[in-house]
C-alpha cells in the first residue's frame, strides 16, 4: 500500500473515531426528549418533595412502568403512570387521605407513586434495590429474597431487569433533566448530580440499545404484598 493511500485511510478512521465519540457523548442531550421522555414535571417535582424522595427516582419508575403514558393498562391489571394494582391504590388512597380517585389521573398517580416509593424506601431503611423490587414483585418476594441474601441475584427476571433499568433511568434522569426536576437547586441532590454526570452517556445508550431490541419501558409491577 502505498504511503500516502496509508495516510489516507488513518485520517478517515481518525474521523470515524472522533465523530463515534462526539457522538457518544453529545446525541444523548440531543435524543433525550424521543428516547427518555420526561412529562409531569411539575407534579413529580410536588409530591416527591411532599414525600422526601428523589424525584429523578420517581420519574425512573415513571419511564420504567409506563413510559409516561397515563391510560397505560398492564394484562395483570396494573393501571396509570405508575401501574398500580387496584389494592395498593386504595392502600395509597387512604395514606394521602383520598376517598374518590381515578387512577388513570396523571397527578394521582403520581401522588401515590411518591408515597409508595417514600414508604419502601423507609421500609428498607434507604436501600434503593430492595425498594424497587418490593415495587415490582411486593414486600413479600423483597423480604424473602433480603432473608436469604440474594437481594443482589434477585431470582424473578422481570425484577431483576427492573431493578436495572430503574437505576439506569434514574442516572439519565438525574443528569439529563437535573433542572427540569429541580435537582441541583436542592443541596441534597446538587452533588450526586455531577457525580453522575461523567457515566449518563453510557447509561443513555444502554438504555436506547435496550428499548430498540426489547420492550423494557411496560414491564408492570404486581405490586403483591
Amino acid at each position: 500500500m502505498k504511503k500516502k493511500t496509508k495516510v489516507n485511510l488513518l485520517v478517515i478512521i481518525g474521523l470515524i473515531l472522533v465523530m463515534l465519540v462526539a457522538g457518544f457523548f453529545y446525541l444523548p442531550g440531543m435524543l433525550a426528549d424521543t428516547i427518555v421522555p420526561l412529562k409531569y414535571e411539575n407534579w413529580i417535582v410536588q409530591y416527591s418533595r411532599a414525600y422526601g424522595v428523589d424525584p429523578s427516582l420517581v420519574a425512573a419508575v415513571i419511564m420504567q412502568e409506563s413510559r409516561f403514558n397515563p391510560t397505560a393498562q398492564s394484562s395483570k391489571g396494573a393501571k396509570g403512570l405508575m401501574q398500580f394494582m387496584p389494592g395498593t391504590a386504595n392502600t395509597m388512597a387512604k395514606e394521602v387521605g383520598m376517598t374518590n380517585y381515578d387512577i388513570f389521573d396523571p397527578e394521582t398517580s403520581i401522588n401515590f407513586g411518591a408515597a409508595h416509593i417514600r414508604d419502601l424506601l423507609v421500609k428498607y431503611s434507604g436501600n434503593i434495590d430492595a425498594a424497587l423490587a418490593g415495587y415490582n414483585a411486593g414486600t413479600g418476594n423483597a423480604d424473602k429474597w433480603i432473608a436469604l441474601g440474594i437481594l443482589g441475584n434477585i431470582p424473578f427476571k422481570e425484577t431483576r431487569n427492573y431493578v436495572y433499568n430503574v437505576k439506569k433511568y434514574q442516572q439519565i434522569y438525574a443528569t439529563m433533566y437535573a433542572d427540569q426536576l429541580g435537582l441541583r437547586d436542592d443541596p441534597k441532590y446538587a452533588v450526586k448530580v455531577e457525580q453522575k454526570t461523567t457515566d449518563v452517556s453510557s447509561s443513555f445508550w444502554t438504555m436506547f440499545f435496550k428499548n430498540l431490541f426489547g420492550k423494557v419501558g411496560e414491564e408492570a409491577s404486581t405490586q403483591a404484598n
